[in-house]
């Protein structure tokens, strides 16, 4: 399989459709990204594993990320990844992920310096809040402040929008977006990426709440509204966005995180998880291709 190619598309039939959209420039980078995040996912949720093993194996995954890993370190981690937790998994994607965790280390090594500091800093960040994430809720059963809440949601999502801008301007420069604009993206991208994870702590409530955990520990409609308003901040940042395949791959998520948000307002206790129809991504879709043909600028 290539590592961007089948590989991808069968871990991830969602997104893959989104790098499928993106501009050659920044397609590998955001791909690879990926690619190195769920394979720290799957780790993080072997729930086979031991909450330490699994803390253990992410803090290599991370050592080994950042270049600072032994060759014997590397060679360990590789054997462990590609066997009791390659086994661990359900999905036979991710399994082939795991066993396949050097060649994304190899493949990391191919980008140029600023491309592959993008990539380490936002699986610093992710893994940081993966670990927290295990040890946390080892000895509690909810976030005990919007502080914590902010944080989670940042280290796992908001990041991503961090790095999506970063690697944007490192890999195609002003033909991303106006480098003036640099830090207005940069937060405007953050608030997105936290939206879409605050959306999908929102449908997933019930299901965390089963597992003994809950990261929120305030009024739920609040956090609904901030994430329904962190969503216009995500349309508005892809309509800054130079060219309409960067505009298109980028407001999708949006457009269908509006959707699932106004599922959430109307949900009942028992009507179990919330899902879009399929007829109302298509109608996402549409909305998209529309709203990125316009050029870029300010969401009205």
């Amino acid at each position: 399989m290539d590592l961007t190619g089948e590989l991808l598309k069968a871990v991830s039939r969602s997104f893959y459709l989104t790098i499928y959209w993106l501009p050659a420039a920044m397609r590998s980078g955001v791909a690879l990204g990926y690619m190195l995040a769920r394979a720290t996912d799957s780790v993080a949720d072997t729930s086979t594993a031991a909450p330490e093993q699994r803390e253990a194996v992410l803090r290599a995954m991370g050592r080994a990320i950042a270049g600072e890993a032994s060759e014997v370190e590397q060679q360990a981690l590789l054997r462990t990844l590609a066997g009791e937790m390659a086994e661990a998994q359900s999905n036979p994607a991710e399994r082939t992920l795991l066993q396949r965790f050097g060649d994304c280390l190899r493949a990391l090594d191919t980008f140029s310096p600023e491309q592959c500091a993008c990539i380490r800093k936002v699986l610093h960040t992710i893994i940081e809040g993966q670990q927290w994430d295990i040890t946390y809720f080892q000895t509690h059963s909810s976030v005990t402040s919007d502080e914590q809440t902010k944080r989670y949601t940042y280290q796992v999502a908001g990041c991503v929008g961090e790095f999506w801008t970063e690697l944007g301007l490192a890999a195609m420069g002003a033909e991303f977006c106006d480098p003036e604009k640099r830090e207005l993206m940069l937060q405007a991208g953050i608030r997105y990426g936290q939206g879409l994870q605050l959306i999908n702590i929102l449908r997933d409530r019930s299901e965390d709440a089963a597992r003994g955990r809950s990261y929120l520990c305030s009024d739920a409609s609040k956090w609904l509204n901030r994430a329904d308003y962190y969503m216009n901040d995500g349309i508005d940042y892809c309509r800054r966005l130079r060219g309409f395949r960067l505009r298109f791959a980028s407001m999708l998520p949006a457009l269908i995180g509006k959707k699932t948000i106004a599922l959430l307002r109307r949900a009942t206790p028992d009507c179990g998880k919330v899902k879009i129809p399929r007829r109302a991504v298509y109608g996402c879709m549409l909305k998209a291709l529309v709203l990125s043909s316009l050029g870029s600028g300010r969401a009205s």
